[in-house]
């Protein structure tokens, strides 16, 4: 809708041909400006390096207390729209949420807005290892039944991967690891 009128407003203000007729330059011109402004706006919106800190710094927190929960929640989602790891970490914390709930149906509720989330990272960037590893972890904690455990299995090699490199929450994923009971020994010993 906002386009349809953006678009309107745009064809509107061009100046007119002899004719009476719109000046194709000009609105293209304009489209083009619009295009510019739209990508600066982006950018501006794009996650710093200090954003990064700080979500990984909340996630470690979350992971603790349910203290912290609010800001990581608040603080991934205001970068979702514009970053898909952003987008794995908002859907970290709906899961964390998910398993501090009481309520089955608010429990459930929350997983599936997780692996929504986080579904919808993976296929936004399906070689970032944080997101695979990510996504992992989600499915390796909830119930069979659910049917919320489809990318184990792809997901695996990759989160194995991403804890043998550098990375700001390698502890987290070499801990998360080793307490799988999804890995061989093998497995578990080529993580240090």
């Amino acid at each position: 809708m906002t386009t349809q009128l953006f678009s309107v407003a745009i064809i509107a203000s061009g100046c007119k041909t002899k004719r009476g007729e719109r000046c194709y330059l000009c609105v293209q011109r304009k489209f083009r400006m619009f295009g510019f402004a739209c990508a600066t706006l982006l950018c501006l919106a794009a996650a710093t390096p200090q954003d990064w800190i700080n979500i990984r710094s909340l996630y470690r927190q979350a992971l603790k207390s349910e203290g912290p929960l609010n800001d990581f929640s608040s603080k991934s989602k205001s970068l979702a729209d514009v970053d898909p790891l952003a987008k794995a970490y908002y859907g970290t914390a709906l899961a964390l949420r998910a398993r501090g709930s009481i309520a089955p149906t608010t429990k459930l509720s929350l997983a599936n807005q997780a692996q929504q989330q986080l579904n919808a990272a993976a296929a936004l960037q399906p070689k970032n290892l944080e997101i695979r590893f990510l996504r992992y972890s989600f499915e390796y904690g909830t119930p069979s039944f659910l049917n919320m455990k489809k990318n184990m299995l792809a997901d695996k090699p990759l989160a194995v991967q991403f804890a043998k490199n550098p990375s700001p929450i390698k502890d987290i994923a070499i801990q998360f690891l080793n307490a799988c009971d999804d890995l061989t020994a093998a497995e578990k010993s080529a993580l240090r």
